[in-house]
């Protein structure tokens, strides 16, 4: 009855009107929009008219990103930035402040400004390339997984304070793909025990830790799977439960670290998790898409999919997680990308 319903009730529906009461309760969406140039390669972009393997790399030559937030309705767009290279912003936990990455292919920024745009300051300058970044529970800080431009050895992991008083390096590889972790109450980062890594499958990376730090999910021929990391650690021995879904990517776990978001067949799926076994899957969207992120008390999941009006464009739609009803939430023509909600 569930996919029926979804099916019955595609109708998207361009929300528009006032701001919703308690806006502070739903949150607000930060992401970054992307336009062509306005010059003669933008215009090659915009028409999809683009030279055989010229611009592929480059593209600050041919389009420009800036961070923009809005709230879930659709109301209160406001763009944030104007110097055409932001992308990947990131909201506090507090909603306080917005973190996001600025510049070129091998020039890559951090930046941290207040969440109206206002107090916009650089906190890591210009390194080869900025891979991930997570805000510690307490937003007094940020753990960054900075490349540096040297012959081996590149991944370093930084914590960046936002009062600029230190910033604390680890330049152990080992840890530098996601295994380094703020702790539940957000005070320090953890190194996981050598043994985790060796008794997950090879090549396991970019773990998505739960709120509480007890599980991470992961990707693994496939499926997507979990692990308890200090029993894992303490045991060496981990194994699959064979009742894992078929995965493509890992999003995020809900805000209550009983629900992960991630994609099969490029549409939004989502899993209970209830002792560290999944409970129950289920296709939220029947509908590819991507960017894919819970509102802050989880009962909303907002992400970015094609117009089905037929036009080339991205927009943002936001789906009720209990019910199914999807609602387009932007109109516009340029695309969106990198959407976070706090």
């Amino acid at each position: 009855m569930r996919v029926k319903w979804v099916i019955g009730a595609f109708i998207l529906v361009v929300m528009v009107g006032g701001a919703a009461s308690g806006q502070d309760e739903v949150g607000k969406l930060v992401f970054a929009i992307r336009k062509p140039l306005e010059n003669r390669n933008g215009f090659r972009a915009a028409t999809r008219t683009l030279e055989k393997g010229r611009g592929t790399t480059k593209w600050w030559e041919f389009y420009q990103y800036n961070v923009c937030t809005m709230n879930p309705d659709g109301t209160d767009f406001r763009q944030l930035t104007d110097d055409g290279l932001s992308r990947r912003p990131r909201w506090s936990p507090d909603r306080r402040k917005i973190a996001y990455i600025s510049g070129v292919d091998g020039a890559e920024s951090l930046y941290m400004m207040q969440g109206d745009g206002t107090e916009n300051e650089l906190f890591v300058k210009k390194q080869h390339r900025i891979h991930d970044f997570w805000w510690s529970p307490l937003s007094h800080a940020v753990l960054v997984v900075v490349e540096i431009d040297r012959a081996k050895d590149r991944l370093e992991n930084w914590v960046v304070k936002i009062d600029g008083k230190s910033t604390k390096r680890w330049r152990t590889r080992r840890w530098a793909e996601g295994w380094l972790h703020w702790n539940a109450k957000g005070d320090q980062v953890k190194e996981p025990k050598n043994r985790l890594i060796e008794a997950l499958p090879e090549g396991i990376r970019w773990p998505e830790w739960a709120p509480d730090r007890k599980w991470i999910a992961f990707k693994t021929d496939g499926f997507l799977a979990l692990a308890e990391p200090d029993v894992v650690g303490m045991t060496g021995s981990w194994f699959l439960q064979h009742d894992e879904p078929p995965c493509q990517k890992i999003e995020e776990w809900s805000p209550d670290g009983k629900q992960i978001l991630f994609y099969a067949s490029g549409e939004i799926c989502v899993a209970a998790v209830e002792k560290g076994r999944f409970k129950s899957y289920l296709n939220l969207s029947l509908y590819k898409g991507r960017d894919a992120t819970w509102c802050p008390d989880g009962s909303q999941v907002a992400f970015i999919g094609r117009d089905p009006g037929g036009r080339r464009t991205s927009e943002i739609f936001t789906l009720d997680v209990e019910t199914g009803k999807m609602r387009q939430i932007t109109s516009t023509s340029y695309d969106y990308f990198d959407l976070h909600w706090r």
